[in-house]
């Protein structure tokens, strides 16, 4: 049954008696260089110690008592599993036809269809019944079209669907989140992040895994949005990558979580005839800090990226000293979220003219470097200033730091000189004790 597709080396050391098989394999035959390599073998520990001895590195046992091990080593990540029966049987155990393939003897082999799969750049499983072994193989299906650049037939698209009305129905067959959370994250720095996100959704894998953001599928929006909630959302994605191509994980899920506070703050406002998303902000930024924890996400990152979306909706002043104090206030989140905002005005209809003008205007303010710290530390303010330990030495130091940012204060003197006078305003503006009435 097995068809031998290709005559080709396979580049990297190979065990004795162990068989390379699956995504390794398939990233050659489709020109890639492959980092990730599965292997077969009778005697995994023994195949897995040998590469060790090959490569260095860290050998790790995933399950031994079935026999699952990985070595990394590098930048390679070489995984070893049993050959349970003979090799077809494996391939016809994996999830999609363009996974189930081997390498022997400078030969590669795969199943009947898995040739056409390959030229046609589609995506088809072994067998439905297959995604039904591993419940994370549809989202990881959806993962692999936007990585790989392949199409899901009618076919693929009934079977995950189908798979997803299953795990709908039974939720304790859920993946572990960990196993969510990576694949959600390889999805999103795949090159076509919005293309496997709406194939998320038209499978009703998007309420499977991501169940908040599902409440804006259809979600009508009005005013400058033409498109519904979810598609706009989409939108954003596309255009944060057409302005950033390099944009971190982060940046991609506050892109993602950026209106998901919209179902849950639509009201109808009858002075301006149309439902209005007032608080959506933060709102979203509430949600995506749950769901991002809940998937755990590092902890860092889901702060940063609940900032972000809380932070979305700030509109930068145009003046070029205001801006630079908009932006030493959330230079945290740069630029990540000039960014953001810009993809949000190209994913609405009449405001794309803003994005522009916005990314303009921050390149213009950011000619000169923000300031990183006060020219003068703590000690020094307390002693000009007479002052002891105390939140009025932050405000002092913040103070200082936004006039360097606007280019007021430039050197220690000025430093000083600004600090004595706005130590005199704040005194001037204190409010006075009253007299004694007696």
């Amino acid at each position: 049954m097995l068809r031998l597709l290709a005559h080709r080396d396979f580049p990297f050391y190979t065990p004795k008696g162990a068989l390379p098989v699956g995504g390794a394999v398939r990233d050659l035959l489709l020109g890639r260089r492959p980092s990730d390599l599965d292997f077969v073998a009778e005697d995994p520990e023994r195949a897995a110690e040998e590469a060790r001895r090959r490569y260095g590195g860290t050998l790790l046992p995933l399950d031994p008592k079935r026999g699952q091990y990985r070595l990394v080593a590098g930048g390679l990540v070489l995984d070893f599993a049993p050959l349970e029966g003979s090799p077809e049987e494996d391939l016809l155990r994996r999830d999609y036809r363009v996974n189930a393939l081997l390498w022997l003897r400078g030969k590669v082999f795969g199943l009947p269809g898995t040739a056409q799969d390959l030229e046609k750049r589609l995506l088809v499983p072994v067998r439905e019944a297959n995604l039904y072994q591993d419940h994370l193989r549809s989202l990881r299906g959806v993962r692999l079209a936007a990585t790989l650049g392949l199409g899901l037939p009618e076919g693929t698209r009934k079977a995950l669907a189908r798979h997803a009305r299953f795990l709908q129905a039974h939720p304790e067959a859920l993946p572990a989140r960990e196993r969510v959370r990576e694949e959600i994250s390889r999805l999103l720095l795949s090159p076509r992040p919005a293309f496997g996100l709406h194939a998320l959704e038209r499978t009703g894998l998007l309420g499977v895994f991501l169940p908040e953001l599902a409440l804006l599928v259809g979600l009508p929006q009005g005013g400058v949005h033409h498109l519904c909630a979810w598609r706009h959302t989409l939108s954003v994605v596309f255009h944060l990558l057409w302005l950033w191509p390099k944009a971190p994980l982060e940046a991609r899920l506050a892109a993602l979580y950026h209106d998901a506070g919209k179902p849950l703050t639509r009201r109808f406002d009858p002075e301006v005839g149309r439902f209005r998303f007032l608080g959506h902000a933060e709102v979203g930024a509430e949600m995506a800090r749950a769901a991002l924890s809940w998937l755990r996400f590092p902890k860092d990152g889901v702060e940063r990226v609940q900032a972000l979306v809380r932070r979305h909706m700030d509109r930068p002043p145009e003046e070029r000293k205001a801006l630079r104090r908009f932006l030493l206030k959330r230079r945290e989140l740069l630029p990540d979220l000039l960014y953001l905002m810009a993809a949000d005005r190209l994913g609405a209809r009449g405001v794309e003219g803003e994005a522009w003008t916005l990314l303009e205007n921050f390149q213009n303010a950011l000619e000169e470097p923000l300031p990183t710290k006060p020219l003068l530390s703590g000690e020094e303010v307390m002693a000009l200033l007479r002052l002891s330990p105390g939140p009025e030495v932050g405000r002092a130091l913040a103070a200082l730091l936004e006039a360097q940012a606007e280019g007021r204060v430039t050197t220690l003197e000025e430093a000083r000189a600004f600090l004595l006078y706005w130590r005199d305003g704040r005194q001037a503006q204190a409010p006075r004790a009253p007299d004694h009435p007696y």
